[in-house]
């Protein structure tokens, strides 16, 4: 029993970290980082601060962007906590805790700033497409097909309010604890005055442009921006909106106020106008792109940043006449969950393979001192590959992806899969024989090699992280929420084990038929 387990580990262990990987030398062990380049560029999309001097931007791919000296220099994150589907929101409550939501319900968390991220369960597949906090506990996030969660708490409960309509809704804002308006697609203006309980819609059948943007200084005066240059003003709080002649077509995608009596709107072909006073005439400005600006934020009445399509991070000192490209530098992102955004394994001593982002396959067949990139029928981000023998592995990702290859990782083909949440582990008790974990408990299972896969029901609707048997019946799963089940059937039935955390529990291995250690968000390691 004792060499069959050590085989079946060898074989399954999770596949070396190749953004901070360790490989053997004869000097021993040492840190490798692949560094990315910055030539596909995405889509940033939102855009706040958390203090007077740091400014957060999100987007595309899983990105998130960082500068804490007001925007002068910015570091650039992708798939943050493998994730590759866009952020389309972020706020703060406070100076160090905020969010950031996106596609398919992705809610993340930070309690330091922005420095790192942890992922948070919504309960929610939704696109959420913008996020705002009135102050340290109540929040409000918005997204497709009406959807309104709200949380009182900081962010640790959401709760869902009910819109009344089933458009998309695209942007939030709150002017004190209790007032805030939403807007979304076919003129919908949504105002609260009880914070949330109740929305009523305000909504004109004159005016049917999709919106994007809702902003406020103070009170009463307010900006809504929309396509085909629709820009909406209010001075009683959003009670009544009057059309402003903007001069334009392009789509207007942000709007923010720099000071009291000026204020900004941005979009389609890096278009950028200004009002001072009242918003009754609007000027055009210049900047050094071409680019869509998609968000905007400013420090102060003359420091602003904006940011768009292919990366664009413009800034300005002089109150929006001038503006300036930044360039941000591309880093490896803070990993709370312990784990990189590539990972890889060695079918045989001599040949390693690391997966990553937007379906990257890396292979070396010379102990990892050179490596080419192999082509594969996906785009989605990989999390884990695991070899079952020396001619067969598989690898999963985002969007419920799988792959296999059967001649050493040379060529890769698709398999069906029964789900579209993300996958990240695999294990195999033999060549047929094989179950995957992902989000939200999810857990397939074949018993054919992989040519189907067919969900199995794991007992909890905790996202799922690693999985691990010592031997044809035995196994445990771990994952969000100090999440630890364990089946002794091959995985027909799971049981829940009692962690004695809440941490997200990331990995775990076996020493032994009776001996694992689970380790985990905040420094956690479990033994049994």
């Amino acid at each position: 029993m004792k060499k069959e387990t050590v085989q079946r580990l060898n074989r399954n262990i999770p596949w070396l970290l190749l953004f901070m990987c360790c490989m053997l030398s004869s000097g021993g062990w040492k840190s490798v980082y692949s560094q990315n380049t910055l030539s596909d560029g995405v889509s940033l999309r939102a855009i706040t601060l958390s203090d007077v001097s740091t400014v957060i931007a999100v987007g595309d791919s899983g990105t998130i962007a960082r500068s804490v000296d007001m925007g002068s220099s910015w570091s650039l994150w992708r798939t943050v906590n493998h994730i590759s589907t866009p952020f389309h929101g972020v706020a703060f409550a406070t100076t160090t805790l905020g969010f950031v939501v996106g596609a398919n319900g992705v809610l993340l968390k930070t309690t330091n700033g922005g420095t790192s991220w942890s992922n948070q369960i919504l309960n929610s597949s939704a696109n959420l497409h913008s996020i705002y906090f009135s102050n340290g506990l109540n929040g409000t996030l918005v997204g497709e097909n009406g959807t309104i969660f709200h949380t009182l708490d900081g962010g640790t409960n959401w709760f869902i309010q009910p819109s009344g309509v089933r458009l998309h809704l695209n942007s939030v804002v709150f002017m004190d604890d209790r007032t805030g308006i939403i807007v979304g697609d076919h003129g919908t203006i949504l105002r609260t005055t009880d914070d949330g309980t109740t929305w009523t819609n305000l909504s004109s059948s004159f005016i049917t442009y999709n919106f994007y943007s809702v902003s406020f200084n103070g009170l009463n005066n307010g900006i809504i921006v929309g396509e085909n240059g629709t820009i909406l003003h209010t001075t009683n709080g959003g009670i009544s909106w009057t059309l402003e002649p903007s001069g334009i077509t392009q789509t207007l995608f942000c709007s923010a106020f720099p000071s009291s009596n000026f204020s900004l709107v941005a979009g389609g072909s890096a278009t950028i106008l200004t009002s001072s006073v009242r918003e009754s005439m609007w000027i055009k400005q210049t900047s050094s792109t071409r680019n869509t600006i998609l968000a905007s934020a400013f420090m102060n009445t003359k420091m602003g940043i904006a940011v768009g399509a292919q990366q664009t991070i413009l800034r300005t000192t002089d109150g929006a006449v001038t503006w300036n490209e930044v360039t941000p530098v591309l880093e490896k992102p803070a990993a709370p969950m312990g784990t990189s955004t590539l990972s890889g394994g060695f079918p045989k001593r001599n040949i390693a393979t690391g997966v990553g982002a937007n379906g990257l396959i890396l292979q070396s067949r010379d102990f990892g001192a050179t490596w080419s990139r192999i082509a594969v029928p996906s785009e989605n981000t990989l999390m884990a590959v695991t070899a079952i023998d020396q001619t067969n592995a598989t690898a999963v990702g985002n969007s419920g992806v799988i792959l296999h290859t059967s001649d050493g990782g040379a060529t890769w083909s698709t398999q069906p899969s029964s789900t579209t949440r993300p996958l990240f582990r695999s294990f195999f008790t033999s060549n047929d024989i094989g179950l995957l974990v992902g989000d939200y408990g999810q857990m397939l299972r074949t018993s054919n090699g992989g040519t189907t896969w067919m969900k199995q029901v794991s007992g909890t609707i905790n996202h799922l992280r690693d999985i691990v048997f010592v031997n044809s019946k035995t196994g445990v799963s771990v994952g969000a929420m100090g999440t630890i089940i364990s089946t002794i059937d091959g995985g027909s039935t799971w049981t829940p084990q009692e962690s004695g955390t809440g941490s997200w529990l990331n990995s775990v291995v076996s020493l032994s038929p009776s001996t694992f250690v689970v380790v985990g968000g905040d420094g956690i390691i479990l033994h049994k």
